[in-house]
């Protein structure tokens, strides 16, 4: 946390002086005496000392007080906000592998539901779009604001032979915004574009198109991350069929060579329930932005309602205002 205005913390100095006070107060003798024939009856009506509940409203103030000294410093905090320059491509892996029910109720359907859900946990604002990749890729649709016209596209996923996955990976990069004409471009200046990510799924190995390696060094230089997901069980399914059953699984090694080329992250969904805890929890965090706001609103609050609190407890444990 930092202050635009530090030295109005200085005030912090007149704490202990509150303190002294309280405490000087508490010390004072009474004005006047009454007295008593049964000092032993009079102990007892007085009960059990609890300095905890009779110092309780004094202390929640002293912390409003300070609370509201520190919202004077005008504070500030890393706080995330909607980044609506960020653009994201989400990219999947259609190939007939994708009807595997080894990931219930299909890993198709599966992926169907996880991108859904990715969709639905982005801010407004962020501009997402969808690519596809069998034995070719095809552009669903660009990155757009209109998270609805993505959730129709996905709907409308059908599936293919094949698998390209540096075909599907060039296919996003091309569709991203302040990027299209970049591709291939000699002198890109990524760090001067808005952020942009690429989510890819696949459940197979590349057998068609581009070396995904070397798309994964294209993102690279466009300054592109690329999040990868693994889907499938190892061993698939082996009740499933007319398609030629499950080859070998997804290539985890090239899957974790694109992730840590771009700077991205590589994850494994062994079930429905995984993948869509990794798509919503990318959701939650691609699209956001951190910077430091001011926060003294929040601040002063709080010592609105720490000082509530304190005129709350006194009134209700000794039946006065402090």
């Amino acid at each position: 946390m930092s202050f635009i205005w530090p030295w109005a913390l200085a005030a912090l100095v007149l704490l202990p002086l509150f303190v002294w006070l309280y405490l000087r107060g508490l010390g004072r003798p009474a004005q006047t005496a009454a007295l008593h024939p049964d000092l032993r009856l009079l102990a007892q009506a007085r009960g059990r000392p609890r300095p905890l509940r009779r110092h309780l409203p004094a202390a929640l103030y002293l912390g409003a007080l300070t609370l509201a000294l520190v919202a004077l410093a005008r504070p500030t905090a890393p706080v995330p906000l909607p980044d609506d320059r960020t653009a994201i491509m989400l990219t999947m892996d259609v190939s007939r592998s994708m009807e595997a029910e080894d990931i219930k109720p299909s890993r198709f359907a599966a992926a169907q539901e996880a991108a859904r859900s990715f969709v639905g946990s982005l801010p407004p604002g962020v501009r997402v779009g969808l690519a596809s990749f069998a034995g070719y890729a095809v552009l669903n649709t660009p990155p757009t604001t209109r998270h609805e016209q993505v959730l129709t596209a996905v709907d409308g996923l059908g599936m293919a032979r094949r698998t390209a996955i540096g075909d599907g990976l060039l296919e996003s990069l091309r569709a991203l915004p302040e990027r299209s004409g970049q591709v291939q471009a000699e002198t890109p200046t990524p760090q001067d574009l808005p952020a942009a990510a690429i989510v890819l799924l696949s459940d197979g190995r590349n057998n068609s198109g581009s070396d995904p390696l070397e798309a994964a060094a294209e993102a690279k230089r466009l300054g592109v991350r690329v999040y990868t997901v693994g889907l499938g069980t190892e061993n698939g399914d082996p009740g499933m069929g007319g398609w030629g059953g499950f080859w070998g699984g997804f290539d985890a090694e090239t899957l974790k060579q694109i992730a840590s080329t771009t700077g991205g992250r590589y994850f494994e969904a062994r079930s429905a329930g995984e993948l869509n805890s990794i798509y919503r929890d990318l959701g939650r965090s691609l699209g956001w932005k951190v910077q430091p706001s001011e926060v003294s609103g929040f601040v002063a609050a709080l010592a609105g309602l720490m000082l509530l609190g304190s005129l709350g407890v006194s009134e209700l444990l000794t039946r006065r205002i402090l």
